[in-house]
């Protein structure tokens, strides 16, 4: 099945913001009418990306931009919500991560949203709390009663991050500078995922073979569990995975619409 993304990362004005949400709004709807009663892990679903519906989704103007965002994200969970869909916020920069992890905890503690287990996050394996970030979301789901769909990818924004840390002189990087610590890291967060699926439904987005097969051990009996790959990616790979005799595991596919 898959995760639709309607690309829409960094709008510069408010014009931009509304016609991205008027695009997510419209993204929801047909996928929600496909879903046909779906259960919904195994439903498509829709990703979005906060940036593209507020222009200063930033720290410094969260006063102004964070009511705005979460009544235009609480607009899309309903009708998500309404049609047993998964709803994910992508990850973004590193910069953005506390006031993603701050609009996200007022979402799932929204009375309009209770009992609906479609609410997702996608967390960065290169980022140095990405562990930390896990271990709140499953705290979060035992205060507020959910199980999060979440989606474990490396990391998107490396050479943004490591410039930036430049640019301003930091002592350290956000993330890690080495990809066998981002592998290492991964392992780590895929491993506490799955020893947590009373909170989590784990989304284990990955093109790397050794990936694929230390989690498919990991996981053992249990197989609560999907992974991702990008639409054009990896196919020959998941061929194996999701008809082989081997693994046998879905396959969710991230596809950019736009």
């Amino acid at each position: 099945c898959f995760s639709f993304d309607m690309l829409g990362e960094s709008a510069m004005t408010a014009g931009d913001a509304e016609r991205y949400q008027a695009a997510y709004v419209k993204a929801v709807e047909t996928v929600g009418k496909s879903a046909k009663g779906t259960e919904i892990f195994a439903a498509p679903s829709v990703s979005v990306k906060l940036s593209a519906l507020h222009p200063r989704y930033e720290e410094k103007t969260k006063a102004q931009c964070l009511p705005i965002l979460k009544q235009r994200i609480i607009d899309l969970a309903v009708l998500a919500k309404n049609s047993n869909i998964g709803l994910t916020i992508d990850a973004e920069e590193v910069a953005r991560l506390d006031i993603s992890l701050e609009l996200f905890a007022e979402l799932a503690s929204t009375p309009e949203l209770k009992g609906w287990n479609g609410l997702g996050l996608a967390v960065q394996a290169y980022g140095r709390r990405a562990k930390p970030v896990l271990e709140w979301l499953a705290g979060l789901a035992k205060e507020t009663g959910r199980v999060f769909p979440v989606r474990l990818v490396k990391g998107a924004y490396w050479d943004t991050e490591i410039k930036r840390a430049q640019e301003a002189g930091l002592a350290s990087f956000p993330v890690f500078t080495r990809k066998v610590s981002t592998d290492v890291s991964y392992l780590a967060c895929a491993r506490f995922m799955l020893s947590r699926r009373d909170a989590f439904f784990p989304q284990f987005a990955t093109h790397n073979a050794q990936t694929v097969a230390a989690i498919s051990v990991m996981a053992g009996d249990d197989r609560r569990f999907e992974f991702q790959r990008l639409h054009g990616m990896a196919q020959s790979l998941y061929e194996q995975v999701v008809k082989g005799e081997l693994i046998n595991q879905p396959c969710r596919i991230y596809a950019p619409v736009g």
